[in-house]
């Protein structure tokens, strides 16, 4: 009788525990979404391997926002950014977008293209450059999806954003301590605090992180490093400096020479406006046709012997003013279109910010970034409406849509 007992007591105790652990609520959304068997899979190693329908226009338009990014946030001081990270993020933010809202979104990153396009395009540049990902190299693209734990996103939307994007979702009280960390576990603890206290009106927030690590194909050794000088904005500044044969580039206006790196299909490109051409001129006239004939003219037969000084930077960046500049900027305004992410109104892009980080040593190149696009949902207009009080007598009626024709239809004379 006792184990009987005990027994029953043992199964109350576990009933009590699984209602408990039914009751609360995961944060993360991630496991109620897979990818769709209708997304490409790439295979990069096979000999039939090709690149999607119409990339090209795709590559022309994403060296475009490149050069565009780096002119829009080009200050005096040295800076480092990284277009693929914010693309991606704008990316996400624009599956969510609709009306004029979608066609200024869909310009900025695409020029003609669609939104659909530019989703398979850029799942496709993500899962090329990290294909050949190992512990010596690699190239980690990784995003996330955080909603407030009141606000309603469509299904589809969060679909689409795992399809394309393989985010995370999760769906909690926002705090940026809980961004920051997941922020800093994809980029190796590099880059810890990007986003300062949430508004509490905050939505959602869209985040890529972007971790490359790589080594030289030739690394540099002892001998190949000297001190010397060099010529800054700030004035002369020593600085150690790496010298090795490398394959050339040139235009009219600037020459350079690219360096290859060992695991990923990634290569260094070092640009070196001529004497008679400042840097500001030369970032200014840059644009996607304009890179794209510098790296035209890599031919692997003109060689030169470069010097490149070991170097680190680390910026953070609001970069509102950069998206505006480039042609979005509805998604800023309260009179933002994003439809096709939620049924709420009011919502609108409030910040666009982005942490980069690069380490070029003798052993290879370090890098990574991490950007967010926040969104707010404004509060709604203080509107007089008229009071309708079921309070006395009324008809009731049970109306299909299309035709308005009554399937119930009564009168309430008396509750009871």
């Amino acid at each position: 009788m006792k184990l009987t007992k005990a027994l029953a007591c043992l199964l109350l105790f576990a009933l009590c525990l699984s209602l408990c652990s039914c009751g609360k609520k995961s944060e993360s959304l991630t496991h109620e979404y897979t990818r769709s068997d209708a997304v490409a899979q790439y295979d990069f190693f096979s000999e039939e391997a090709v690149t999607p329908e119409n990339y090209e226009e795709f590559s022309k338009a994403y060296m475009d926002f490149a050069a565009n990014m780096l002119k829009d946030a080009s200050a005096d001081e040295s800076v480092v950014l990284s277009p693929l990270s914010l693309y991606t993020a704008l990316s996400m933010t624009a599956n969510g977008a609709s009306g004029k809202t979608l066609k200024e979104l869909e310009k900025a990153l695409g020029g003609d293209l669609s939104i659909s396009e530019i989703d398979t395009f850029i799942h496709y540049l993500n899962e090329r450059v990290k294909a050949l990902n190992n512990d010596e190299g690699f190239v980690n693209s990784a995003n996330s999806l955080w909603l407030r734990d009141d606000f309603s996103v469509k299904a589809q939307f969060l679909q689409t954003t795992v399809n394309y994007f393989d985010a995370e979702v999760f769906r909690t009280d926002l705090s940026a301590d809980k961004i920051n960390n997941w922020i800093s576990d994809k980029t190796d603890g590099e880059i810890t605090d990007m986003l300062s206290d949430l508004d509490k009106d905050t939505a959602l927030v869209l985040v890529n992180a972007l971790l490359f690590d790589d080594e030289w194909v030739t690394p540099y050794n002892e001998n190949d490093v000297y001190q010397g000088s060099f010529k800054g904005t700030n004035g002369e500044e020593s600085a150690d400096f790496m010298v090795s044969n490398e394959m050339l580039i040139e235009s009219k206006d600037a020459k350079g020479f690219v360096k290859s790196y060992k695991n990923t299909p990634c290569k260094f490109v070092a640009i070196l406006p001529n004497e008679n051409v400042s840097l500001d001129e030369y970032v200014n006239s840059l644009s996607g046709s304009k890179l794209d004939t510098l790296f035209q003219s890599l031919s692997g037969v003109k060689r030169c012997v470069a010097h490149i000084p070991q170097f680190e930077l680390r910026k953070s960046l609001s970069l509102n003013d950069t998206a505006k500049k480039m042609g979005m900027e509805l998604m800023f305004t309260e009179k933002a279109n994003f439809d096709s992410l939620s049924m709420s109104d009011g919502l609108y892009v409030s910040d666009v910010v982005q942490e980069s980080f690069i380490e070029v040593t003798t052993k290879g190149t370090k890098a990574g970034s991490s950007s967010a696009v926040v969104m707010e949902d404004s509060a709604p207009d203080t509107q007089s409406f008229e009071e309708v009080k079921l309070d006395r007598p009324f008809v009731f009626m049970i109306v299909e849509n299309e035709s308005n024709l009554p399937l119930f239809i009564g009168t309430v004379k008396s509750i009871g």
